[in-house]
C-alpha cells in the first residue's frame, strides 16, 4: 500500500495539462515550475529530467514551485497552509488508488511570501507495470479555502 502511495505521488508530476479550479471561490493557485528531476539540492537548484520517463528500480524527484495561495497573518508572522492529495488512474479513467494529505505544508515567514517550493522523491518499484498513467494532484489551500487540481501523465519503462 505504501509503495503504491509513493508511486502515485511520483506519477503525478510529469506532463503538464490544464489546471482546473475545484472550488466556488476563484482559485489563483498555479504551479510555476513542475519538473521531474534526477536530483534536487535546493530552491531552483536541481537537475531536470525533461522526458518524465523513468525506469523501474530508479529513484526520481519532482521539483515544484507554486504561487497564488492564500497567506494568513498572526501577529508579525505570515503563514501558508497547503495540503496535497493524489490519485492514480489508468489512461481510461479507472481509479487505482487515492490518498489525501500526502503532503501537509505549513510554513511561517517574517515577510509575506509570493511563492513556495518543495520536492518529493520516489523509488519506482522494480515490479511497477510499464505504461502511461494519469495522476490527479489536488492542492488544497487552508487559508484561502480554495483548491487546484491538475492531471499529469508519466511513463514507466
Amino acid at each position: 500500500m505504501l509503495a503504491m502511495l509513493i508511486l502515485c505521488i511520483f506519477l503525478g508530476l510529469s506532463c503538464p495539462t490544464q489546471a482546473l479550479a475545484q472550488n466556488a471561490k476563484e482559485c489563483t493557485m498555479r504551479f510555476t515550475v513542475a519538473d521531474w528531476a534526477y536530483e534536487v539540492r535546493d530552491e531552483g537548484d536541481y537537475d531536470p529530467n525533461p522526458s518524465g520517463i523513468f525506469s523501474r528500480g530508479e529513484r526520481g524527484y519532482a521539483y515544484l514551485e507554486i504561487e497564488g495561495f492564500g497567506v494568513g497573518q498572526r501577529e508579525n508572522l505570515f503563514y501558508l497552509l497547503l495540503n496535497v492529495d493524489v490519485a492514480l488512474e489508468t489512461r481510461n479513467g479507472l481509479r487505482l488508488f487515492s490518498q489525501k494529505d500526502v503532503l501537509e505544508l505549513e510554513e511561517w515567514y517574517f515577510e509575506e511570501p509570493r511563492s513556495t517550493w518543495f520536492y518529493i522523491w520516489v523509488d519506482i518499484p522494480w515490479w511497477a507495470p510499464k505504461g502511461v498513467y494519469r495522476t490527479l494532484i489536488t492542492v488544497r489551500d487552508g487559508v484561502a479555502e480554495t483548491s487546484l487540481e491538475e492531471v499529469r501523465e508519466i511513463c514507466v519503462n
